[in-house]
């Protein structure tokens, strides 16, 4: 490498700012080569063979480890960076490989980083929820005092809905109570109506049958009676004389004294007028 400050001194180290490119990086050796030939010659190194060698003789043992430790990283930064907000995933992950000390995904148990994510879903670690402009990815806090948070809003949320129902269910039966009220009320009005009106029928169905008959009706009925009567034999014994009943008999040298004039009733009066108004104009 030329000194620094020379023709070429800085330009590899210019070169190696920044991210590079994921195929280019050995894991295992931790090395980022600049080019595809950069990391062909690293593979033939012999520091990389005897790397090799030794995963070689477990190679589940180490792809597990670097498993765990890529997934402990991008919980974490995902956790300190936005909480529980979901966040589109290709996008945190540029943030999580931004940090050139990562454990790269290529060297997990996880083919691509859909795979992870459904991973993270099917465990219940985080909530992934497919969109129209990609995944989204949201941390879920599992600790126990979140848990213990967690159940405290759901029993007050539970408590506010069994409150809710209630009242809407108190609220239901005072309105058919209301409408039961106003359905036994309203016919009450014609019922006693219609029984003032019956009421007063009777009473003058009851003044007309007690009203007076007229003389002649009455008179007929009496010589129908006696007439019946004497057609019919008398077997009964003669009853006794009524001594109260009978009339005294006035003395021999006393004037007998006339019974005093009966009072017309009005009808009478009106009907004797005018048969007396007939007969005036009868004689004229």
């Amino acid at each position: 490498m030329a000194p620094e400050g020379g023709k070429h001194g800085g330009r590899p180290q210019k070169k190696l700012k920044g991210l590079q490119r994921l195929r280019w990086w050995c894991e295992v050796c931790q090395k980022q080569t600049r080019d595809e030939n950069g990391f062909k010659q690293h593979t033939l190194s012999e520091s990389h063979v005897r790397a090799m060698q030794i995963v070689a003789e477990n190679p589940k043992k180490f792809i597990e480890g670097y498993s765990k430790e890529f997934q402990h990283d991008f919980l974490q930064l995902l956790r300190t960076s936005h909480g529980e907000k979901p966040i589109h995933l290709n996008r945190f992950y540029q943030e999580y490989i931004s940090d050139k000390t990562h454990v790269h995904l290529n060297s997990t148990k996880w083919s691509s980083l859909t795979e992870f994510s459904k991973y993270l879903a099917r465990e219940g670690i985080c909530r992934v929820e497919e969109k129209e402009d990609g995944i989204f990815v949201q941390w879920i806090d599992n600790s126990p005092e979140a848990i213990r948070r967690r159940d405290l809003v759901q029993r007050a949320n539970r408590l506010e809905e069994q409150q809710a129902s209630e009242e809407k269910e108190i609220l239901q039966q005072v309105e058919r109570a209301r409408q039961n009220k106003a359905v036994s009320t309203e016919p009450e009005k014609p019922a006693e109506l219609a029984k003032e009106k019956w009421t007063d029928f009777s009473l003058n169905l009851k003044s007309s049958s007690n009203s007076p008959k007229p003389t002649t009706s009455t008179s007929q009925g009496k010589n129908n009676e006696q007439q019946d009567a004497s057609s019919k034999p008398v077997d009964k014994p003669a009853k006794k004389p009524n001594v109260f009943g009978m009339k005294r008999k006035q003395p021999s040298g006393t004037k007998a004294v006339p019974d005093p004039p009966k009072k017309m009733t009005e009808i009478e009066r009106i009907m004797k007028e005018d048969m007396e108004r007939k007969k005036r104009r009868l004689v004229k």
